[in-house]
C-alpha cells in the first residue's frame, strides 16, 4: 500500500486541498459537521479518472482499500459519504460559480498544483500550450427537434399561473417526448410548424421572466430573424451562427467543425511545464470555453490566471493557433516570450523576399523604427496615411541591385525607392525569426498530456453538460494526471539505483556470461551460453 498511487494521491493532492476554498458553500452559523471537503473532491477526482459512474464510486468507496487509503479512510467500519452529498456538493459549486463567476474547483486545482510546484522544486517559466476539442454531452438535434425541445424546457420554466396560461397552447408541443412529436410530423411540414413555434416563442420572449423568458429570447436569435417590415421568419441553414443554441440541455456548448470533423461542445487549453530541468513535468492549468474562442484568447485566459497566481512565466511553447494579435498581445502584457511551432498568416508568395528577410528595429515601445533590407541597405521607417509604415531608400542603390523590380518589394516611385510594410507584417516576421527548432518536439509532447486528461472519454464526449461542470471534469482529470506523473517519479526515488542500477546489473550478468564462454567455451551449452 505504501508504495501504491493510493499512497501518493493521498500525500500530494488528498493532503494538500485547502478546505477553506470551500467555505462560501457552507453556513456559518453553529450546525452539523458537513462531510469533508477533502473526501469530496478527491472522490470527484476518482469518479473522472476511472470512468465510474456515482454507483460505482459508491462501492469502491465502500469496498476498495486502495480507494479508502487514498481518501484517507482507515477504519473499515467508517462510512464517508452518502450519495445525496456527493450530489448537494457538485449543485453548491455550480450555483456558486454561477453567482460568482468563480469554479471553486479550479481554484483548488490552481492551489494543489502550486504547492506541487514548490514542493519539488518545479520550474514554471517555460510552459508549453495546445488546446482540443470536447463534445458536451447533448444529441445532435435538427431544427424542428431542437425547437420542441427547448419550448418544453421554457414550459418548465415557467411559473403555475404562466404554465396555466400557456398550457393549452402548447398541447401539441408538450404531450410526449421531443423526438415522438417530431417522428410524427411529416418532413413536408417541418417548416409550418417551426413557424408557429416562432410566433409563440416571440411572445414568450417579450412577455415572460426569468429562466423561461431567457430561454425563449435565445431560441428566437438563433433561429428567427427579422424582415426589413418587421415579420419573423426562419433563417436560413448557413445563416445559423456557430455561437446559437446547440441544446437547451447545455446552452452555453456551441458548434465548430475542425479536421473535417463536427463538435457540439467546448475548447480546452491545457499548459504545463516543459523546463528540461524539471524532474517531472506538471499541469499548471486548464482553461475550458465554447468552442467558437480563438486560442489566442486561451492564451491570454491562461497568462492572467497564472499571473494572479504567482506564477512567473518567461516564455510560452505554442502552435499557430495560438498566434495572431490576441495572443500576441496578451505576451507582451505579461512580457513572456512566445515561441510558436508555426505563425498565421505572412505566407508570402514565391519567388519574393518574405518580410523575415529584412531586418527590423523596435523603439522601446516596441514599434519598428528602422528596417536594413536583405541586400543590408538601412532605412527609416515613418508612419503613412493609411496605419502602415513606409521606408525610403536610396533609389541609386536600389537601382543598382539586381534584385530590385523582382524578388524585392521596394517599388520606385517619384519621390524615391519605396516599402511599404503592415504594421502586423512586422510582427509575423519577428515571429518567425525567433522560430526554434527545438520547440517542434517540446510542444509535441502536450498532445500526450490532452490524451491523458481526455482518458475517460469515448471519443471525446464528456460525460457531463455545462461549462461548469466540464471546468470540474476536467480540472480534475488534470489533478490526477500530476498525481500519476508524481507517482512515477517518486517510485523511481524510492528505488536504490533506479534504472541506472538495472542496466548495471545487466551488464554484470553479461560480462559473467561472457567470461564463462571465453574461460570454458567446450564446457557450456547452448543453452548455458544462451
Amino acid at each position: 500500500m505504501e508504495n501504491s498511487w493510493a499512497r501518493t494521491f493521498y500525500s500530494e493532492l488528498f493532503c494538500r486541498i485547502d478546505e477553506t476554498i470551500f467555505e462560501p458553500l457552507y453556513s456559518k452559523k453553529g450546525s452539523r459537521p458537513n462531510t469533508p471537503i477533502n473526501v469530496l473532491v478527491g472522490a470527484e477526482v476518482l469518479k473522472g479518472w476511472f470512468g465510474w459512474s456515482d454507483e460505482e464510486l459508491c462501492d469502491q468507496v465502500n469496498f476498495n482499500l486502495q480507494v479508502r487509503a487514498a481518501l484517507g479512510i482507515t477504519r473499515l467500519e467508517e462510512e464517508p459519504f452518502e450519495l445525496r452529498t456527493l450530489y448537494n456538493f457538485r449543485a453548491r459549486v455550480r450555483v456558486h460559480a454561477e453567482k460568482t463567476g468563480e469554479n471553486l474547483f479550479s481554484a483548488v486545482k490552481a492551489q494543489v498544483t502550486d504547492e506541487q510546484l514548490a514542493a519539488h522544486g518545479i520550474a514554471a517559466r517555460w510552459q508549453r500550450m495546445d488546446s482540443t476539442q470536447v463534445l458536451s454531452n447533448i444529441a445532435t438535434l435538427h431544427r424542428l427537434e431542437l425547437a420542441v425541445e427547448t419550448v418544453q424546457q421554457i414550459f418548465r420554466s415557467m411559473t403555475a399561473e404562466e404554465q396555466a396560461v400557456w398550457k393549452k397552447e402548447l398541447a401539441a408541443y408538450i404531450s410526449d417526448r421531443a423526438q415522438r412529436i417530431c417522428y410524427r410530423i411529416p418532413a413536408s411540414k417541418n417548416e409550418f410548424h417551426l413557424e408557429c413555434l416562432g410566433e409563440m416563442v416571440s411572445q414568450m420572449a417579450a412577455t415572460l421572466g426569468g429562466k423561461a423568458g431567457r430561454r425563449a429570447a435565445r431560441l428566437l436569435e438563433s433561429l428567427y430573424e427579422r424582415t426589413d417590415e418587421g415579420a419573423l421568419r426562419l433563417k436560413p441553414v448557413r445563416a445559423i451562427a456557430a455561437s446559437s443554441l446547440q441544446s437547451p440541455h447545455d446552452e452555453e456548448a456551441t458548434y465548430r467543425e475542425k479536421g473535417g470533423r463536427k463538435y457540439q461542445g467546448y475548447v480546452v487549453g491545457v499548459s504545463e511545464t516543459c523546463s528540461p530541468d524539471n524532474p517531472v513535468q506538471l499541469v499548471t492549468d486548464v482553461v475550458v470555453a465554447p468552442n467558437t474562442t480563438d486560442d489566442g484568447a486561451l492564451l491570454a485566459s491562461t497568462l492572467e490566471r497564472q499571473a494572479e497566481r504567482g506564477v512567473g512565466i518567461e516564455e510560452v511553447t505554442v502552435d499557430g493557433g495560438f498566434t495572431g494579435p490576441v495572443g500576441e498581445g496578451a505576451c507582451r502584457a505579461h512580457e513572456v516570450r512566445m515561441h510558436p511551432t508555426r505563425i498565421r498568416g505572412g505566407q508570402t508568395k514565391a519567388g519574393r523576399f518574405g518580410w523575415e528577410d529584412y531586418e527590423w528595429q523596435l523603439d522601446d515601445n516596441g514599434e519598428a523604427v528602422n528596417v536594413r533590407c536583405p541586400q543590408g541597405q538601412p532605412a527609416r521607417l515613418e508612419p503613412s496615411k493609411d496605419k502602415h509604415l513606409v521606408a525610403y531608400f536610396d533609389v541609386a542603390s536600389c537601382s543598382a541591385c539586381p534584385f530590385f523590380k523582382g524578388p524585392c518589394r521596394t517599388v520606385k516611385k517619384p519621390r524615391g525607392a519605396r516599402l511599404y510594410v503592415p504594421r502586423r507584417s512586422v510582427e509575423v516576421a519577428r515571429l518567425r525569426q525567433g522560430m526554434r527548432d527545438v520547440d517542434r518536439s517540446v510542444r509535441a509532447v502536450v498532445e500526450s498530456t490532452i490524451l491523458s486528461i481526455k482518458r475517460g472519454l469515448e471519443a471525446s464526449k464528456l460525460p457531463v453538460r455545462g461549462l461548469i461542470r466540464t471546468q470540474m471534469y476536467l480540472s480534475s482529470s488534470a489533478m490526477m494526471v500530476n498525481v500519476r506523473r508524481l507517482h512515477q517519479w517518486i517510485q523511481s526515488l524510492r528505488t536504490p539505483d533506479g534504472v541506472l542500477g538495472l542496466c548495471r546489473r545487466l551488464l554484470d550478468v553479461l560480462s559473467t556470461v561472457s567470461k564463462l564462454f571465453v574461460d570454458h567455451p567446450r564446457k557450456l551449452s547452448p543453452v548455458h551460453t544462451f
